[in-house]
């Protein structure tokens, strides 16, 4: 675990100054401002408000950039189907190269398909959704199993293919007109997007894309910052250094992280800068971290006899391995895929820029050989020890966080009211999640009893479970109206001052 928080921090962190690089040189291309001066505006500008708004702040940002990008991207894309006289206009001028999934297979070593198959399509994009901190919080914000298994089927099979084309939009719709001979040819693929929607763009829609462009990245650099505060709290501090820290002091631990995660990414911009593109430095970056740390949750969550020592040896090994390739890059050669090597250049680090995208089939294969090597000659951990934390022991996982058996389907939903209570009704089970208190009518029409699962919400459902919390029943006590009973510090969790005394929903979980 120890191993695992400090990986995830460096890919987090480093992920930090990928995306401040990135405004960086956006806004020395819109604005001209040197790109180490943006990033340290767009930083300063994150972590004001990540650091005074917290979560809710990042939530609430990222809906509505989010929201703007998608529609900013589709706008391009109807813009240049005008320009160039619809959609059939446009694919017969998009090149035969640009319409197939894998052009240029192999023989670009700057920019491979195969290469950024396994860099970014592999193990770049189930990092981010099976371990990315900032993006896993969003799934764990989910209300219960099924609606997070539903979010897991809509982001990638319908979120992630519209945001895929209304981001690769601009490219796309450049080389069109490139080839049709309304933009020049040879244009810097840093600048297509901006002077694609320059040409297209009306006054006053060319300042907005911008901003959308502006604004989604910018919550791409608030998610980060706000899950490397959340690591450093619950899995640094917390554990290792303050068990028992007040809620006050782990706030400001997460402030500081904040800030502290902020300075380190602007850091890491000149870094960055040494590499030809911002995707060449992302790709030059995830192909090194990610492997490992992909490998070893994934034979961790899927297969039992992974041991503890496995994944070490796959965590450590596989990260020791990458390192070495990147001093000596000719052992990647037999991973390759036929990818050539580069001109080599001078510098300690010169090797990191050699097969940077294939780096991360290395890194896999490695990884994955020495973890299920060891698992294979050291001892199997005990079932009880694996029970709830691998694939298909759902009952165990409700268990262990219930605090008893419980049916993944069962459920009940009613309306009631908060009564606050000054008696303190503790943390329940192994999770040490809030107690609750019900009265006899609310726990009659839920079926309710003691140690039962609740989830108790805002009324309002297009507040999408922001002000939420779960808890355990831990008593039952007579009275006839629909009551649970929090303390003050849970109920405002879920209860804002001006909604007092107003309905909440209540749902019994499993």
């Amino acid at each position: 675990r120890a191993w695992v928080t400090v990986f995830m921090l460096i890919y987090l962190i480093g992920y930090v100054g990928v995306n401040l690089f990135t405004m960086g040189t956006a806004l020395n291309t819109l604005l001209g401002w040197p790109v180490w001066t943006a990033a340290i505006v767009v930083a300063t500008i994150s972590a004001v408000y990540v650091t005074f708004g917290g979560q809710t702040s990042v939530i609430m940002t990222d809906l509505f950039q989010g929201v703007m990008l998608l529609a900013t991207g589709a706008l391009i894309f109807w813009l240049g189907f005008n320009e160039l006289g619809g959609v059939e206009a446009f694919w017969e001028h998009l090149p035969r190269s640009h319409r197939r999934a894998f052009a240029n297979y192999n023989e670009d070593p700057a920019f491979p398909s195969v290469g950024i198959y396994w860099q970014d399509g592999f193990a770049n994009s189930a990092m981010f959704y099976f371990l990315n901190q900032g993006v896993i919080m969003r799934f764990l914000a989910a209300k219960d199993v099924q609606e997070g298994r539903k979010a897991m089927f809509a982001v990638p099979l319908i979120l992630m293919p519209v945001a895929a084309c209304v981001v690769a939009s601009g490219g796309w719709v450049g080389k069109a007109l490139e080839h049709a001979g309304i933009l020049p040819e040879g244009i810097p693929s840093k600048e297509v997007f901006f002077i694609t929607s320059e040409l297209l763009s009306r006054p006053g829609v060319f300042g907005l894309i911008m901003a959308s462009l502006t604004a989604a990245l910018m919550s791409t650099v608030d998610t980060l910052i706000t899950a490397v505060a959340a690591i450093a709290v619950n899995d640094v501090y917390k554990p290792y250094f303050r068990p028992n820290a007040t809620e006050k002091e782990l706030l400001r631990l997460a402030r500081v992280s904040s800030i502290t995660v902020t300075l380190i990414g602007v850091l890491l911009v000149p870094l960055y800068m040494s590499f030809k593109s911002i995707y060449a430095a992302h790709g030059a970056f995830t192909a090194a971290v990610t492997p490992p740390l992909l490998v070893t949750f994934l034979l961790s969550a899927f297969r039992r006899r992974y041991t503890g020592k496995a994944a070490l040896a796959s965590l450590v090994g596989g990260m020791f391995a990458v390192l070495i390739s990147v001093f000596w890059p000719e052992i990647i050669t037999p991973f390759a895929h036929g990818v050539p090597m580069l001109e080599s250049s001078d510098g300690i680090f010169s090797g990191a820029k050699q097969y940077k995208y294939m780096r991360a089939f290395f890194g896999l294969g490695v990884s994955t050989f020495l973890g299920v090597a060891v698992a294979l000659i050291t001892k199997p951990s005990e079932s009880d020890q694996v029970e709830g934390l691998v694939w298909g022991t759902v009952p165990e996982a409700i268990r262990a966080y219930k605090g008893k058996p419980g049916d993944e389907m069962a459920r009940e939903t009613t309306s009631a009211v908060i009564r606050i209570t000054t008696e303190s009704l503790g943390q329940v089970g192994p999770r040490q999640l809030a107690g609750m208190k019900l009265s006899s009518g609310l726990a009659k029409k839920l079926g309710a009893e003691q140690g039962d699962l609740l989830y108790v919400t805002d009324s309002r459902w297009w507040y999408g479970g922001l002000y939420s919390t779960h808890g355990v029943v831990t008593d039952i006590y007579a009275g006839d109206k629909q009551e649970v009973c929090l303390e003050q510090a849970v109920a405002e969790l879920v209860e804002i001052p001006k909604r007092q005394g107003q309905p909440v929903r209540v749902e019994k979980l499993y």
